[in-house]
């Protein structure tokens, strides 16, 4: 209690010093999905702030100089409205309960405010229920879950989907990498854009999908630390893309990989491509020593995640979408 009674809380704009501590205290609260203040900055820099907003804040106790916290408010890329917002809160571990998020969330609500601001979505895991409960306190109800799944390479038997493999093959459907495709110039870039935009929106999701320009795609692409070519699996019907499925690295976790997207054009699916597309990344990962795949999808999704469990992934913790209704 008495170092309740000792914090003296401020605010200031978030800078590029800060990215580190934003590692640290992000990371002691989701010690499972560690980010690196390298990828995060990389990202953060290759958003058009023209369009998009990203306006992040640091809380710290004006007595000690210590950063105990971050406010973040954000425009979804692909769900763009400029007056629709994600918001996170993060908390230094030693300094919670005891009332710096909420402090942190009146900041917020002020932010917004000013933004006119007609919705407020945050993100939250299904087991920290005091989190949840936190956000309900202050008006803000579920609305959506993405469950995450894991799948233990070492586990994975690749002879019993050869099958799988086969029968794409036969429909005259050939399998290429980012890596290769990249040698072929601007035009590859830009067939790949526009198949992400088409599978994107038909993914789940809590508002209406707005595309990336192919300027914001590719400055995103090409930025990322995170951002593995020969990962990034293209399927091709001659000269025509009809599905993807892509891997990311994570520098603070060397071992395991992310899927990104997985997806197909709508008239190819029903095909068993999008399990070829996944054989595939699966047996990338393998070859090159990961240990896990972590993928994330909506509660919804039932199409995906019936692939991934025919592979072998096993559900694990969710993510609760949340949404206050502003204005």
């Amino acid at each position: 209690m008495s170092s309740q009674r000792t914090l003296s809380l401020s605010f200031r704009d978030f800078g590029s010093a800060d990215y580190e501590r934003l590692e640290e205290i992000y990371n002691a609260n989701y010690p499972e999905y560690r980010v690196s203040a390298v990828e995060q900055q990389a990202r953060d820099d290759s958003i058009d702030k023209s369009k998009y907003l990203v306006r992040r804040f640091v809380c710290f106790d004006d007595r000690t100089d210590a950063t105990i916290g971050f406010g973040q408010i954000a425009n979804v890329l692909d769900m763009y409205h400029p007056r629709k917002f994600m918001v996170s809160i993060y908390v230094d571990p030693q300094y919670q309960r005891m009332g710096v998020g909420g402090a942190i969330f009146d900041k917020l609500l002020d932010e917004l405010t000013a933004l006119s601001a007609e919705v407020a979505w945050t993100m939250n895991r299904e087991d920290l229920h005091f989190q949840r409960e936190f956000f309900e306190r202050r008006g803000f109800d579920e609305r959506r879950r993405d469950w995450e799944s894991r799948l233990d390479l070492s586990t994975f038997k690749p002879e019993r989907f050869r099958t799988d493999l086969s029968r794409v093959a036969e429909q005259g459907i050939n399998f290429t990498t980012l890596t290769e495709e990249l040698q072929h110039g601007e035009n590859s870039l830009k067939k790949l854009h526009d198949l992400v935009q088409h599978i994107v929106a038909d993914m789940p999701r809590q508002a209406d999908f707005t595309p990336l320009s192919y300027e914001q795609w590719k400055t995103l692409l090409s930025n990322s630390p995170r951002l593995l070519p020969e990962g990034y699996v293209i399927a091709n019907d001659g000269p025509e893309f009809v599905g993807m499925s892509n891997l990311l690295r994570n520098e603070k976790m060397p071992r395991t990989l992310s899927q990104d997207d997985t997806g197909v054009r709508r008239e190819y699916r029903g095909r068993g491509i999008a399990t070829a597309l996944k054989i595939k990344v699966i047996e990338f990962a393998r070859k090159n020593g990961y240990e896990s795949i972590e993928t994330w999808n909506d509660s919804t999704n039932a199409a995906m995640l019936a692939v991934n469990t025919k592979l072998g992934f096993k559900r694990h913790v969710g993510w609760i979408l949340l949404e206050k209704v502003l204005a």
